[in-house]
């Protein structure tokens, strides 16, 4: 945060009359996911040339502590053992050390595990990790953990370091008994204070010590529950007994620590915020987003070397890698996130089922995924997953306004992945009735759920073998299937982490599905090139969308981008200086077209325009106007008949050529379109077949008066400059897409 000191002016009046002002802070730079990724990698670069020729990175640290930190840290960034000799050497020294420090063993257990998932056959990491997983459990005394094997009494940061590395362990596969996790619960919820918090031993409560506690409450919540799962015969199944007094203790935990606010200038409350706001799903603690504020601090505190100096324990060393641990586990992508709605407890029935599924997608997505829980009352631009999780037991209603934020939701590219618990007919029948309320009965080609079958991409995005297909209804808009609803009960398997059933198989293929897929980026991922900002300017682009009837006659086919351009605005402004001005949609012969630069025609199914229409168009082209047509997802019919409309409307459209100015970018805003311009996989198998290669812009145009006056797209713009996967589709990958439309935005303010 910028502190703006004010000073008091003091007025010469004999003499200078005017007194020096100082100049206006700068404002801050905005925190995105390029931003936090440089930090990552800055931050490993400081850990690396820390590290002595024996391997070690004991810089600050205490028997080993620092380099298993530094090796922790490096594994999460992204370091593999079988290739990163730096990293092997870290890790042989520490396989040679035979600490008697519980931290140190229940960091080192994690690394062990972690390096496993990136050679899971290297069998001296597995005996490793055994080693430490036997040392954590013989050193736990009648209480918890101390410092040493033989201490007999107890401290919680100690003790939370040793759960963690069991915990690491059993994820490995060296499962202790039921009994330790039962031992464990007793303590934290006998040391837990009245007034929700934990303490280092006894006495006031302290944050950090707070999210020692909820990490540990949590893991203890998922070995001792989570072989249980709600059903209606047993619906008090986490609302009574011992995992209600669990869920209990989290929730008061959770309450103190919002009211609490934690040090964001220490690494060791940062490592133990990330892994408390993961485990819970929660962005917000009483308030405040605990990822972006602890990040803000941590990119303000990062010097040049990377290395990130806070805190008042462990040095730079160890803070930087607690650091780099919050970066990259906070900072990793939302998944999923579940929808909170309602007055009771309905929606989180089965409380563990999106926590694990997020886990188990970080092996198939080979990076950390998260999950978020987020309330029915925010807003549609603030849901950053891509698929969106309801489920419920009764029926699901909604106001006006939360029906049109889900309607948003999904315009804006996103997925409802919805389920009735346990089979639940009434929330079923609620979610029939919910996409009735969100779109008109001709807005799609199939309005409505219909079932799925065995050949949607959905199932096939990846290959598995199913042992029973889950079935499946969905709703599709034509070009993508962005409502499912299961008739089965996937969350009973994902709450007791049945990782080899199908509906993990499902959620895997589902990730994919939505993404087409492609990356995800992390939080506050931005659709901003990396350039800098084009200088203001006081013009303004107009564009409009055109109304017409497909070729089926079917009057909403061009409405398939609705929110493409208000998407891509802060991408225009940035390349030109201009604001963006989306004017209503046009209707061709009917609708004045004054002020307006550039119209767009897009749709699905095909294009027909009338002789009137067609009149309208050459008129707003031979007065300088600009047309831009593009075949949303890459829909070949409307393809074909736009093709065809406009070639008997301005003659043949050629190719633009690599060298023409708006190619070329040779102007304000403008970029060189014949390099690094990616395609989808659909649409680079095309034009492999055609004998072309898939590099550089593809554009047709017709030549008006020496200006490429009608721009002709068979591969889809529209969707992916506004950032909607579409599972299939023929066309550019958005950053790709948002470079064409940037270029021709610009290219028409100059024209």
């Amino acid at each position: 945060m910028t502190v703006v000191r004010t000073f008091p002016v003091v007025l010469l009046l004999a003499g200078v009359a005017t007194a020096q002002v100082p100049p206006p802070a700068e404002a801050p730079e905005p925190l995105t996911a390029a931003r936090i990724r440089a930090a990552i990698d800055n931050a490993v670069v400081f850990l690396r040339g820390l590290q002595a020729r024996d391997g070690s990175i004991e810089v600050g640290g205490r028997n080993g502590g620092c380099t298993a930190l530094a090796a922790l840290a490096m594994l999460a960034a992204g370091a593999d053992p079988a290739g990163d000799d730096q990293l092997r050497k870290a890790l042989d020294w520490l396989a040679g050390i035979d600490p008697d420090d519980t931290y140190v063993r229940g960091i080192r257990a994690n690394v062990w595990e972690y390096a496993l998932r990136k050679v899971p056959y290297d069998t001296k990491i597995r005996e490793l990790l055994k080693k430490d997983y036997e040392w954590l459990m013989d050193a736990m005394n009648d209480t918890a953990w101390r410092y040493n094997k033989g201490s007999r009494d107890w401290d919680n940061s100690c003790s939370q370091y040793a759960v963690l590395g069991i915990w690491a362990a059993a994820r490995a596969g060296f499962e202790p008994p039921e009994a330790f996790w039962q031992k464990v619960s007793r303590h934290f919820l006998k040391v837990q204070g009245d007034d929700g918090g934990w303490s280092y031993t006894t006495g006031r409560s302290t944050p950090n010590m707070t999210t020692a506690g909820l990490a540990s409450m949590f893991l203890v919540f998922d070995a001792c529950h989570g072989k249980s799962f709600y059903s209606a015969e047993t619906p008090r199944t986490f609302t009574e007994g011992d995992a209600a007094e669990v869920l209990a203790s989290i929730e008061r935990g959770m309450a103190w620590l919002g009211k609490a606010r934690g040090r964001k200038n220490d690494g060791y409350y940062l490592y133990g915020i990330e892994r408390t706001g993961v485990a819970s799903g929660r962005r917000y603690f009483g308030g405040e987003d605990w990822f972006r504020t602890g990040a803000e601090v941590v990119l303000a505190s990062q010097r040049r070397n990377g290395s990130i100096p806070i805190g008042s324990w462990g040095g730079p060393a160890i803070n930087t890698a607690w650091c780099t641990l919050f970066l990259v586990y906070g900072g990793a992508p939302v998944a999923f996130s579940k929808l909170q709605y309602g007055d009771g407890p309905d929606w989180n029935l089965n409380p563990r089922d999106l926590a694990n599924v997020a886990k188990q997608l970080w092996s198939a997505y080979e990076r950390p995924l998260n999950w978020e829980v987020v309330s029915i009352d925010t807003a549609a631009r603030d849901l950053d997953a891509p698929i969106l999780f309801l489920s419920g037991a009764k029926a699901a209603t909604f106001t006006e306004e939360q029906v049109l934020m889900l309607r948003e939701y999904l315009l804006r590219g996103g997925t409802i992945f919805a389920e009735p618990t346990d089979r639940s007919e009434a929330f079923a029948d609620s979610m029939h009735e919910l996409l009735r309320l969100m779109f008109a009965s001709d807005e799609y080609p199939k309005p409505g759920l219909t079932p799925l079958p065995a050949n949607h991409g959905v199932y096939t995005v990846l290959k598995q073998d199913w042992k029973q297909r889950p079935r499946l209804l969905g709703m599709s808009d034509g070009s993508r299937t962005f409502f499912f609803l299961s008739q089965g009960y996937l969350s009973a398997d994902w709450q007791m982490n049945r990782t080899d059933s199908d509906a993990f198989k499902l959620a895997t293929n589902l990730l994919f599905y939505v993404t087409d897929r492609g990356e995800l980026e992390g939080k506050f991922a931005t659709a901003l090139p990396d350039t800098p900002p084009a200088a203001p300017r006081d013009a303004v682009v107009t564009v409009a969308r055109v109304k017409h009837v497909s070729a089926r006659h079917r009057a909403g086919d061009w409405n398939a981008a609705p929110l493409a351009w208000q998407a891509f605005a802060p991408y225009a402004t940035h390349v030109t200086g201009c604001r963006l001005a989306e004017r209503r949609p046009v209707s061709l012969g009917d609708d004045d077209l004054a002020d307006i630069q550039v119209l767009h025609i897009t749709g699905r199914e095909g294009l027909h325009l009338t002789a009137r229409q067609r009149a309208a168009l050459k008129r707003f082209v031979d007065g300088g106007g600009f047309v831009l047509v593009d075949a949303y997802a890459g829909s070949q019919p409307f393809a074909k008949a736009a093709r065809e409309q406009l070639e008997a409307l301005f003659g043949e459209l050629k190719p633009l050529a690599a060298d023409h100015v708006l190619a070329a970018g040779r102007f304000e805003g403008g970029e060189d379109l014949s390099r690094a311009v990616r395609f989808t996989l659909p649409a680079r198998r095309l034009l492999r077949a055609r004998g072309e290669k898939p590099e550089g812009q593809k554009l047709r145009v017709a030549t008006i008066d020496g200006r490429p006056a009608v721009l002709f797209s068979e591969f889809d713009l529209s969707a992916a400059m506004a950032g909607v996967a579409n599972y299939g589709a023929v066309g550019y990958r958005p950053r790709s897409a948002r470079k064409i439309a940037g270029n021709i935005l610009a290219y028409a303010m100059v024209d």
